[in-house]
Parts: structure tokens; sequence; C-alpha cells
């Protein structure tokens, strides 16, 4: 080989040995070091032969925030919503109380990292996104429990279910755990119906009969708010003016049953009847299908619920994304 093709040579290696630079101790020991919750090694640029690799997301830490803190929300919900908290009040309180620890926990990561913006990003986050969920979850099961599934619960669970009742023959006092009641030649006599208005509801009764005649006793009663009048026979509630309804749903509401039993007290001064131990009823045609039909509801209420929070958690990951990668 010539001195100058030697030359020439040396000269090349020279200039691709200042081309490579090694990486520092310090940046070998940083890449070594544990990475914060959110990210990965290439998080921040690794450097190598002078190139910078771009920043990268853990998919696994984005699909943990956004299933995680969504089954808190169906959990929650569906613990303080149906038969769980009707039959084991104290396990479903557990497993809300399980998922608000879990918030905290994360309130807490989330403070150890304040001091960095990008490690600390995805513990808010979750902190807030649990939160949230487990806040929701339980107002809206609340909800459901109380206005549509623990009445249903109580009809068909505690309560009992009685057929062919004659009211000639039985007395309120014989019944007073009956939640479904099908009356044997059941009618409603509207002659006797009467409404009485307090605090701006009118709270409507109709006596139940067999059909034959004045009864001794009136202690079944057909009952309803707002479909009456105050001054006039004109009971329109419930399954009246269906021939087949010869059955009644148990009003459970202490509050209600106050108005209607000083409703039965101006149909007895009114009409010169008696009443012993009056029971309340929803007049209806079948009421075991009217309890199924209720807690239908509840469980469409819940799916809806389910299906709502899924897209907007799914909106929330999104933007948490976004800002995740304009973060510094």
């Amino acid at each position: 080989m010539s001195t100058a093709a030697v030359s020439k040579h040396l000269h090349g290696t020279v200039g691709l040995h200042h081309l490579y630079q090694p990486p520092t101790a310090r940046a070998q020991r940083s890449a070594m070091l544990p990475q914060p919750y959110g990210s990965t090694q290439a998080l921040k640029a690794a450097h190598f032969g002078g190139f910078s690799k771009p920043r990268s997301l853990n998919l696994v830490v984005v699909f943990s925030n956004l299933v995680i803190p969504w089954a808190a929300f169906c959990i929650v919900f569906w613990a303080l919503s149906f038969s769980l908290r009707f039959s084991h009040p104290v396990m479903a309180g557990g497993l809300v109380l399980t998922f608000a620890l879990a918030a905290g926990i994360s309130a807490f990561a989330a403070m150890r990292w304040s001091n960095n913006e990008r490690a600390s990003h995805w513990y808010h986050y979750f902190t807030l996104s649990m939160a949230l969920a487990v806040s929701l979850g339980g107002f809206l099961g609340t909800m459901n429990y109380r206005y549509i599934m623990e009445d249903a619960y109580t009809l068909m669970m505690d309560l009992k279910l009685y057929t062919g009742v004659d009211v000639g023959q039985m007395k309120g006092q014989q019944m007073m755990d009956a939640g479904l009641v099908q009356f044997d030649h059941g009618a409603l006599d509207l002659r006797k119906s009467l409404g009485f208005r307090d605090g701006g509801n009118t709270y409507c009764v109709a006596p139940i009969t067999n059909g034959e005649g004045n009864l001794p006793v009136y202690d079944f009663w057909a009952v309803g708010v707002n479909c009456c009048s105050s001054t006039r026979p004109d009971f329109e509630c419930g399954q009246y003016s269906n021939l087949k309804a010869r059955a009644g749903l148990r009003l459970l509401s202490s509050e209600d049953r106050v108005h209607f039993k000083l409703a039965v007290q101006a149909a007895e001064a009114t009409f010169d009847l008696r009443s012993a131990h009056p029971l309340f009823f929803e007049w209806v045609e079948d009421p075991v299908d009217e309890v199924t039909k209720r807690r239908s509801t509840g469980y469409q209420f819940f799916l809806f619920c389910l299906l709502a929070h899924f897209g907007v958690s799914v909106l929330g990951v999104t933007a948490s994304i976004f800002k995740y990668a304009q973060l510094d």
C-alpha cells in the first residue's frame, strides 16, 4: 500500500472516531435507574451516536388508566344498586371502600412524584378518574336502588304473594306481610273513591271489593297520587280501566302511607263505611309481571350508564395522552 493511501486510510479512521461519541458514565447510570409510572426508557431522549430516539408511551399504563376506573364504576354501581346491597349491605360497602382506597394510594404516589410533572402525570389522572368513578358509581347506584330496585326486591324477597284473596272474608290484619296480592273477583268501587289534598299533591283511594255489594269492613284500597280530584269520586289511578285487573302491588312508602290513611279516614266519614287495618295497593293486572318490568328498568339504566361512562373514559384518556405528549 502506498504512503498516500495509508495516510488517507488513517485520516478516515480518525474522522470516524470523531463521529462516534461513547455514552458518558452518567448517562449509563441514568439509563439503569428505575423509570417512573407511565414512562419507558425512551421517554426522555436516548442518545446513541448523536441521534435522538423519540419519546414512546407505555400502552399498559394507558390501558390501565382506561379500564381500571371504568371497572371501578361498574362494580360500585352494581354493588350499591342490586341484590348484594339488599342482602349483604356490609359487603357492598366494603367493595366501595376498596376502590376508594385505591384512589387514595394513587394520590399518595402522585404527591411523591410531584416535583416531576411527567412522572406524576398518570398518577394524577388515575387518582382523579378513580375518585370520579367511585363517586359517580355510588351516586347513580344509590339512585337506582332507592327509586327502582329496593321496592322490587322487598316485594319479591321480603313480602309474600297471596292468591285468591276474597276481601269479604280476609281482613287487613291477616295480611300484613302481603307484597303481591291477586284478588278473587276483585273490583274497584269507584263510587266510594275519594281524594285527599295535602302539600300540593292529591292522594287518591278507592276501596277494593268482591262485587257483592257493601262490605262490613273495607281494609283493601287501591291508591295513587294526583290521579283524581279532591271534590268528586273520579279515581283514575293504576290500571283502573283494565277489566282484567284484579291484583295489587303493596305500597311501601311510609311517607305516602300516612297521607293515604288520612284519605281513607275522609272516605269513612263521607261514605259511612269502616276500615280497621287498611292496606294500600297499586291496582294492576299481573303483579309479578309489573315487578319484573321494574327490575328490567333498573338493569337497563345500569347498562346505559356503563356504556356512557366508558365513552367518557375513552375521551378522558385520549385528552390525557395529548397533554402528556406536550410535557417537557
